[in-house]
């Protein structure tokens, strides 16, 4: 709503932070629920509570073995399993069980760990944005964090695995949000549209804005898809339903 008030082309919101969720503008024909007004412009907004997306086993060809342990350990098990491959509340536990597999194979850290890495939830989502912003040769951010928040002595070699596996991380997030993002942009049959799109993840993970912009081009190259984001967008959302409302 709050951007669609600067953009008529905003169809479509997406939350990508600690959970995640997608909206969009529908055709009333296409709402089989629908029982109320049916006059112009003849469409309503569609929650879609997309985070939930596999709970029905769909997606079980594409999880690993770390997203159910990661899902097993986590208060609503077997739920919002879609929410829990792409959303910054789960990438850094996701990222953790990856290097803990790594380190009891004997293939990073010399197979020493750490009583913090070893502690659920130690590495947080907000590692792998500073690890993928680290732009230096030695990879000096990413030593600081393994050093000093999780009690790691790393090797050049340690921290080029670990970077290597934050990537892994984030661009498998990215691919999975941007496939979602597709099919409902499909949807609206529409070939122009923004995007109007809020959270931390999306905000401060340094390269998901163009991973998502470039897996669109793939996945829906006819489209022509643009990114806004919604700053407040409850509040001022709030606002103007209210105002339209009054």
């Amino acid at each position: 709503m709050s951007c669609a008030y600067n953009d008529q082309n905003a169809f479509i919101g997406l939350i990508l932070g600690t959970g995640t969720n997608a909206c969009y503008m529908e055709k009333l024909q296409n709402v089989e629920l629908w029982d109320g007004d049916l006059n112009a412009p003849k469409e309503v907004i569609i929650n879609m509570e997309w985070g939930a997306f596999g709970d029905d086993g769909c997606l079980n060809d594409v999880r690993t073995e770390f997203d159910v342990h990661m899902d097993d350990v986590s208060l609503n098990k077997g739920r919002q399993l879609y929410e829990k491959m792409i959303s910054g509340m789960y990438l850094g536990e996701i990222v953790r069980l990856i290097l803990a597999k790594a380190i009891e194979n004997k293939l990073a850290f010399n197979g020493k760990g750490s009583d913090k890495l070893s502690a659920t939830w130690s590495f947080e989502t907000k590692f792998i944005s500073e690890v993928e912003s680290d732009t230096s040769e030695a990879g000096d951010a990413t030593r600081k964090i393994l050093e000093e928040s999780l009690h790691l002595k790393p090797s050049a070699k340690d921290i080029k695995i670990v970077k290597d596996v934050c990537a892994a991380v984030s661009i498998r997030a990215a691919k999975l949000a941007s496939a979602g993002l597709a099919a409902v942009i499909e949807q609206t049959e529409r070939k122009n549209l923004t995007v109007a799109i809020d959270g931390s993840l999306y905000k401060f993970h340094p390269k998901f804005h163009s991973l998502m912009l470039s897996n669109l081009e793939q996945l829906v190259p006819e489209s022509k898809v643009k990114f806004m984001l919604s700053e407040d967008g409850s509040g001022k959302g709030a606002a103007l339903v209210a105002a339209v409302c009054h």
